[in-house]
């Protein structure tokens, strides 16, 4: 790697070069026209101040003329030697700035600079190619955000359509007195209070996104006993593992684990993935909650001996709308849910990943909170 050197101390070694060459060039050409002036009876140190013989006047003249030409000529070519080394040095990095800056103002974010220097602008030219590469991330960033907006719109979109078509149907034939038969009008009714439940909890889901992932959003933490919100998050949904006659085994350490953290965001993550292991899984499936406390981190574990979550989703499965099942377009579910987990879990600094779990379970949820 190559010493970096100032902008004063390269023009001051290309000056003192110059200089040096100048002067050494005019003393080889003295030397060399000395001796041509003498050969023609002359003293060349005498060239220009004393007079000589008669008849050599004129000759004395032509080869004074001569020799200023050629000192002028030799001052001449160093000067330009010189501008060409402090413009290669200097003022070819400012150019290839110039137009590495117009580039990049022009919306070419790939533009990069790789001019060699030994000078300041080697750290210029860094700094160029950091903050070109930090713009591109940007966009990358902002276009990536701004497709996962139009997809969010064009999701929830397609979801509302389903349950609203079948709401305006099913109103529709009640209002215009379609349906007489009382029997018929109650499965109507209550077909239009489950669709209008369905899209409730499909906006509750959303503004609950929505909320988490908005910059002035803060986090409301409290000192929280994670043993027993798991506890309550299990027992406030005992009733449809009962009902899908499920059997759900707990294994939760005897002593409270506390952990800084919104308890109602927790369980609200914890309560997604129940919900989902209860209503994405047959009947008679198992379940398993369980919490584990390490020096280095809280690891809660949701596991189920469902159906393996297909590879080509496992990668996105935390994204909006993407779903564990087959279709989604036939799952009761938001496709939020997972989502929501993510947001939560980044809230706290920790994560959330699906793992292939121990026998005789299938899939295990893994939410982990680091500590220190």
């Amino acid at each position: 790697m190559k010493n970096k050197r100032s902008f004063r101390r390269v023009i001051m070694r290309r000056f003192i070069g110059c200089t040096f060459g100048i002067a050494l060039t005019l003393l080889v050409l003295e030397l060399l026209y000395g001796l041509l002036t003498w050969k023609n009876g002359m003293n060349f140190a005498e060239l220009a101040s004393s007079p000589l013989a008669k008849g050599t006047e004129s000759l004395q003249i032509t080869l004074s003329v001569i020799w200023i030409l050629i000192t002028a000529a030799v001052y001449f070519i160093g000067i330009v030697l010189f501008g060409h080394g402090i413009n290669r040095k200097l003022m070819e990095p400012v150019r290839k700035m110039e137009e590495g800056f117009k580039a990049v103002t022009s919306g070419h974010l790939n533009t990069r600079l790789d001019f060699e220097t030994e000078t300041e602008f080697a750290e210029m030219r860094d700094a160029f190619n950091y903050m070109a590469q930090r713009l591109k991330n940007a966009e990358e960033q902002r276009m990536s955000m701004e497709n996962e907006r139009m997809q969010l719109f064009s999701h929830i979109a397609h979801d509302l359509r389903t349950p609203m078509t079948t709401i305006s149907g099913y109103a529709g034939a009640l209002a215009g007195g379609l349906v007489e038969e009382p029997d018929k009008q109650r499965e109507y009714h209550l077909a239009i209070q489950a669709k209008s439940g369905q899209m409730n909890q499909l906006i509750d889901q959303l503004l609950a996104y929505s909320k988490l992932g908005a910059p002035e959003y803060k986090l409301k933490l409290a000192k929280v006993d994670l043993v027993e919100l798991l506890r309550v998050s299990c027992a406030a949904l005992f009733g449809e593992i009962e009902s899908k006659q499920m059997s759900l085994e707990l294994q939760l350490p005897d002593q409270p684990v506390f952990y800084i953290a919104d308890p109602l965001e927790i369980s609200r993550a914890i309560g997604n993935l129940l919900t989902n292991a209860i209503r994405h899984n047959p009947s008679g499936s198992l379940l398993f909650v369980g919490l584990t406390d390490e020096p280095s981190r809280i690891t809660i574990h949701i596991a189920d001996n469902g159906a393996a979550i297909p590879e080509a989703i496992t990668g996105n499965l935390f994204e909006p709308f993407v779903s564990g099942d087959t279709s989604r377009t036939t799952s009761s579910g938001t496709g939020l849910g997972l989502a929501i987990v993510h947001k939560v879990m980044e809230q706290h600094s920790g994560g959330v990943s699906v793992i292939d779990a121990v026998s005789p379970y299938t899939k295990e949820f893994v939410l982990i909170f680091p500590k220190g």
